[in-house]
């Protein structure tokens, strides 16, 4: 799956190797610090470089031969009040002194590497959205422990694509008239004079 939640129990990810050879493959998960972003623009901490961290996963490392399928754990290690986002990316290892990889000199090698979204949730979720007007647009906060999924949104007339907005990172949308479903339309207030 591209997202995986995890709340109170652990949860599996199964991954397989559908090619003809042996795969060796690395599994890091790391928490972003700003999400709701653009992917190229987050910001990650590493599991194993965070002192307390509050979710795990196993294993680390893995091979899998051709065929076979394994399973990745994802183990909430303490209970959590506000939703937290991490990235699990699952990368090949290529080894270039594989005497094996030596004997194909001419053909491509094709490894694919896929990152997944896993979202953190609280046991007691709630998601409300809270729309401040300043210049140059409205600033989106997600007030509630859990994101806030937002859709029907038009900036100056033009329908844009649903988004999140997450606790503790304020979302700012430009544009000079913002109607958002249920809420107040924003008319952005002009540069001070």
């Amino acid at each position: 799956p591209m997202v995986s939640e995890v709340r109170e129990k652990a949860v599996t990810v199964e991954i397989s190797n559908t090619g003809d050879r042996a795969e060796y493959v690395s599994i890091a998960l790391s928490r972003v610090l700003n999400p709701g972003v653009e992917l190229a623009d987050e910001s990650l901490e590493s599991i194993g470089k965070t002192l307390q961290p509050k979710l795990y996963v196993a294993p680390f490392k893995l091979q899998l031969a051709p065929g076979q399928s394994k399973t990745i754990t994802l183990k909430p290690l303490v209970k959590i009040e506000q939703e937290q986002v991490y990235r699990l990316d699952i990368k090949p290892v290529v080894s270039l002194l594989d005497p094996k990889l030596k004997t194909i000199a001419g053909n491509v090698v094709v490894n694919l590497a896929f990152s997944a979204l896993v979202r953190h949730i609280p046991v007691q979720e709630t998601s409300t959205l809270t729309i401040k007007c300043e210049a140059g647009g409205g600033r989106f906060f997600a007030t509630g422990n859990t994101r806030a999924h937002v859709e029907g949104v038009t900036v100056n007339g033009e329908p844009i694509d649903p988004f999140n907005v997450y606790p503790g990172v304020p979302l700012l949308l430009k544009g000079a008239r913002i109607s958002v479903p249920d809420q107040p339309e924003c008319i952005a207030a002009g540069p001070a004079r």
